[in-house]
């Protein structure tokens, strides 16, 4: 399941240790970085694939597998900033091989990789602050595809056989020829190039992008086009955020962001309609969602809302409802409902009212089937749900909240919320959750 994308530049000069204070003249490059990392954060993802016009090329669509990367900035008089990530070199490989029956893909593999700056630089921004929770990584350089290839790649990797939660981070800076002082020469088609590129992502439309010949693309002297293509081709029809654009060095540095599943936008919809205008408004807002691949399917889910009330330092649940196995024709009819009932049926608040809008944050969680947990071994509260039954009582409980740490703690408060009192002859099954989080505006 893809969570998000970005697309995002890669100047070490940004990087503080190599700028020294020079990085203060990207200032909005810096602000378009740090706006990434929050909306990254919201949903980190399990792997990433990172495209990087500086990484290993053997040509077409190169992907450099490894178990292990990492990489500082020595080059850039930064020795002391370095970053180590975990590979996703099985999971790479099978991305590879359904991809290479469409695509030239060229696949090489290494115990342990160097990360090009083209990498480090995004990573060092959106990596979290818990370094034991960090996501997997495959690298990939994409300057052997041609414009089109690119933004097929793109539209190709929706469909592609997955497992688990991504992202992708396409790096890429944009004209090296802005300006007369620019380090690769000056060209007035420098900014045109530019333009185009923002023009793309605020329109979420590559068309003048895939019509550029070839004069035209040696004139921009670029290195993040095809980076931007596959950005555009994996996001089409979805909100692209035009985050930032400036050319502090003679050099186009751009930022953008896409939301890529639309369960979270659906659940706001049908949440403001709902509250404000009705049930049936509600559900007519919610069909605006249907052309969406992603609701199609059949999944139980909940919707968990949340509000910031004055005076409390942290969010305060508002309603929470959902189901454990599905129980409409779809996940779009799912969430709707779940909405619905979370926002004005949850037994244990009154309905939300329209001003309270504005302070209310959600969240979805797509559940997967429960299976049985026959010991305690199988089961991890940071990574799976419970459902505890015993005399026709069902407790359920999901995963990752916080104040649950153990076991024990998730199992007796699903007991608990229904009146089980003891779990001795009880039946425990465990399920995993996609919890997808509304982006920061």
């Amino acid at each position: 399941m893809w969570y998000w994308e970005c697309f995002t530049p890669h100047p070490p000069v940004i990087i503080p240790e190599v700028g020294k204070g020079r990085e203060q003249e990207a200032s909005r490059t810096l602000e378009g970085m740090d706006a990434l990392s929050v909306f990254a954060r919201k949903n980190p993802p399990d792997h990433i694939l990172l495209l990087s016009p500086h990484a290993p090329f053997s040509g077409g669509f190169t992907v450099s597998l490894s178990e292990r990367y990492s990489g500082d900035f020595a080059r850039f008089t930064a020795p002391g900033t370095r970053l180590s990530f975990p590979g996703a070199a099985e999971k790479g490989e099978r991305l590879a091989r359904s991809l290479s029956e469409f695509f030239p893909v060229s696949v090489t593999s290494r115990p342990e990789r160097t990360l090009d700056h083209g990498s480090l630089v995004p990573l060092f921004f959106l990596r979290g602050e818990d370094v034991s929770a960090l996501p997997s990584i495959i690298v990939a350089n994409p300057i052997g595809l041609s414009l089109s290839e690119a933004f097929d790649l793109g539209r190709a990797l929706w469909n592609s056989p997955l497992e688990g939660h991504w992202a992708l981070v396409a790096s890429g800076d944009l004209s090296h020829r802005v300006t007369p002082d620019a380090p690769a020469g000056y060209s007035p088609f420098g900014r045109t190039f530019d333009r185009m590129i923002v023009e793309a992502f605020e329109k979420n439309d590559p068309g003048k992008l895939l019509a550029l010949d070839e004069r035209e693309k040696e004139e921009a002297g670029e290195c993040g086009l095809r980076s931007a293509l596959i950005f555009l081709g994996l996001g089409a029809n979805r909100r692209v955020r035009n985050i930032s654009y400036e050319a502090p060095f003679g050099v186009g540095y751009a930022t953008a962001f896409a939301s890529l599943h639309s369960a979270p936008s659906l659940a706001r919809a049908v949440l403001s309609e709902g509250v404000r205008f009705g049930t049936e408004a509600a559900r007519k807002a919610s069909a605006r969602f249907r052309a969406f691949p992603e609701l199609q399917g059949k999944s139980a889910c909940f919707v968990s809302l949340k509000i910031r009330s004055q005076g409390l330092p942290e969010e305060q649940l508002r309603g929470c409802i959902g189901t454990l196995a599905p129980s409409h024709a779809t996940l779009l009819d799912e969430i709707t409902e779940n909405t619905l009932a979370a926002a004005q049926r949850d037994p244990r608040f009154l309905p939300v009212t329209p001003d309270e809008l504005g302070r209310i944050s959600l969240s979805v969680d797509i559940l997967s089937s429960p299976e049985g947990a026959s010991s305690l071994e199988m089961l991890d509260p940071k990574k799976f749900g419970v459902l505890v039954e015993k005399n026709g009582l069902r407790g359920v409980l999901l995963p990752d909240l916080e104040g649950v740490d153990t076991v024990e703690q998730q199992l007796s408060i699903a007991a608990r919320k229904v009146g089980i009192r003891s779990l001795e002859g009880a039946s425990i099954s465990r399920f995993t959750v996609s919890r997808i989080r509304e982006d920061a505006e």
